[in-house]
């Protein structure tokens, strides 16, 4: 009989060990979960990548390079056909939009780069 009892005991405490794990475990995940969340954020993602977009000069002068030529491309458009109703013309802009932003990427990256 005191065999018994003190197999019951023991899965008691067992059965003690195991729930204490079990709260410390989801205490874990909990904060696991807020971390993550945090880091999914679209505000901490934007900071993120202003951060990375800062600590690369080569990819700013290419954002500023590619902002450049679609601007350039979408302002001869507008210019020379202005605000146009017809399908032909429409089609006449964009492929002028794509040659003149296509024209002014070649042109933007075959400029030599300022060594600092």
């Amino acid at each position: 009989m005191k065999q018994r009892k003190s197999q019951v005991a023991m899965l008691d405490e067992a059965i003690a060990a195991l729930k204490y794990r079990r709260q410390l475990e989801y205490r874990d995940l909990k904060a696991q979960f807020y971390e993550t969340s945090q880091v999914f954020k679209p505000a901490t993602i934007i900071n993120q990548t202003i951060k990375d977009f800062r600590g690369l000069p080569e990819l700013k002068s290419n954002f500023l390079k590619t902002v450049l030529s679609i601007a350039g491309g979408y302002f001869s458009k507008k210019i020379v056909l202005g605000k146009s109703n017809s399908f032909i013309k429409s089609i006449l802009g964009y492929v002028l939009q794509y040659g003149v932003t296509n024209f002014i990427s070649k042109k933007v990256s075959d400029e030599p780069e300022n060594a600092q």
